[in-house]
């Protein structure tokens, strides 16, 4: 048995599309098993087939249970759908996207990944486009967000004054 770090959990969910994301649950799995991962993980695995060995999760669960575990969730992990994304902006949290890809089958075309890469300009959200990323966001999940937050601000002050800059010149 895994020691678990007392009050910590990531909380996967891979939507209600009727596609399978083994490979999102299979990486989460995978670094549970090496011992990389040491926190409690539950998971919405929604059409996914894969089953996990070091977690626990429902194919589905109701809005105010997903909104539960976003909101106790220490890191929660999504697929890049939009209204995933916008629940644990909602909800106060930075997710982890990993976006499905049409060439492994994960969904009919890439509008995950042209939506993560857009978002991920913003400065409001992680995305990890591969598996060794997504566990490295997991796993130094504190430091990614504070380095993203100083981004973020830093961006947003930017964006003000130049607004504020082209504002004052037009007078």
């Amino acid at each position: 048995s895994k020691i678990r770090r007392a009050g910590y959990m990531i909380f996967v969910t891979v939507g209600t599309e009727k596609f399978s994301f083994d490979r999102l649950l299979k990486a989460i799995d995978h670094a549970l098993d090496q011992g990389v991962i040491k926190e409690e993980v539950i998971a919405q695995s929604g059409y996914s087939s894969y089953v996990p060995r070091h977690f626990r999760g429902e194919n589905f669960i109701g809005f105010d249970q997903m909104k539960k575990n976003i909101e106790e969730a220490n890191v929660v992990v999504s697929h890049a759908g939009i209204g995933s994304t916008l629940l644990c902006l909602s909800l106060g949290k930075i997710p982890i996207l990993f976006p499905r890809f049409k060439k492994w089958g994960e969904h009919l075309d890439d509008h995950q990944s042209d939506f993560s890469r857009k978002i991920d300009t913003v400065g409001k959200v992680l995305v990890a486009y591969d598996e060794k990323q997504l566990i490295d966001y997991v796993i130094h999940y504190q430091d990614r967000i504070a380095a993203l937050k100083k981004f973020s601000m830093s961006k947003t002050k930017s964006d003000l004054v130049l607004y504020l800059e082209k504002m004052v010149t037009r007078k």
